[in-house]
């Protein structure tokens, strides 16, 4: 029963894995976004130009940022779920990918500021838009440079001592993988209700950070199965901290947010570079016994 389990959790998501990251899956999401960011735009120039009756002006963007602004989240949306389809293959590269999305959304943000600046501009009133800006702006820039270090300190080392094993985690890997994205549909249509019905949405990213941090925690109690050495189980709780970290951040008021992700990104940067330094031959030494034994 459990290996029919794994073996459908295997080929369901590999099929599903395939689909979104083909090229014609890609050239899809980046037509859709391409019409999404037009339409928002024309929409916003029909609302702001003329009249129409309030139940249905109340449905449209009365700004022309809300074009940048929903297509973004859309972008993060499709960012999320590839992250989702890496959690099956790479933890290290499952990281960087929420680090990447971190940096989107403070992107976002400063562009949601851009918004809040009239023209002509009044000096006097610009002046936190504009510091709000460089916070967001500035610390996407970090978190980009920190992301470029991570990943190209990644070895990509195997935990496991067989095939076997690994295809087990691998395959345990992917059925979480599912219900993350289970999840992500079930937290966004949740998100569209609210918006139909006129009341107040909750924080998508920082919902379904919080459904990831628990996801893992969990992938790192089932690593414990395969691997059961202390820099391993070290360097994957580390990570699950660094995604705690990444919730706090969301949560965080402007220029605290900013300042989080950094130095979650540079508490992923150390525990790589201490993993890295003195415990790859012995990781290599004690798999090796484990084959062999």
């Amino acid at each position: 029963m459990k290996d029919r389990f794994l073996k459908i959790s295997f080929t369901t998501f590999d099929k599903i894995s395939k689909r979104f990251e083909s090229p014609s899956g890609f050239n899809f999401i980046s037509s859709g976004l391409a019409i999404i960011f037009i339409v928002s735009l024309f929409l916003a120039f029909i609302n702001l130009n003329f009249r129409l009756p309030e139940n249905i002006a109340s449905y449209l963007p009365r700004s022309y940022f809300f074009s940048v602004e929903i297509t973004f989240k859309i972008l993060l949306a499709v960012e999320i779920i590839e992250m989702v389809f890496i959690l099956a293959h790479s933890v290290s590269d499952s990281i960087a990918k929420q680090f990447e999305i971190l940096s989107l959304i403070l992107l976002r943000q400063a562009f949601k500021e851009f918004s809040n600046i009239d023209l002509p501009i009044d000096v006097s009133e610009i002046i936190q838009p504009v510091t709000f800006i460089l916070s967001d702006i500035f610390g996407a820039l970090f978190i980009f440079a920190g992301v470029l270090i991570f990943k190209k300190m990644q070895k990509h080392r195997i935990i496991t001592s067989g095939d076997e094993d690994s295809y087990k985690f691998t395959a345990l890997k992917k059925a979480l993988a599912l219900f993350m994205l289970a999840a992500f549909i079930i937290i966004g249509i949740y998100d569209v209700f609210l918006y139909i019905e006129g009341a107040k949405q909750f924080q998508f990213f920082t919902m379904f950070y919080s459904v990831l941090i628990f996801t893992d925690i969990l992938i790192v109690i089932i690593s414990l199965r395969y691997s059961h050495l202390y820099c391993v189980v070290f360097r994957n709780t580390g990570f699950a901290v660094a995604t705690i970290l990444i919730r706090f951040a969301l949560s965080l008021p402007r220029f605290y947010d900013a300042a989080m992700g950094i130095i979650s990104v540079i508490f992923v940067i150390l525990i790589s570079f201490v993993y890295n330094k003195f415990e790859f031959k012995r990781i290599k030494e004690v798999l090796w016994k484990q084959k062999n034994s």
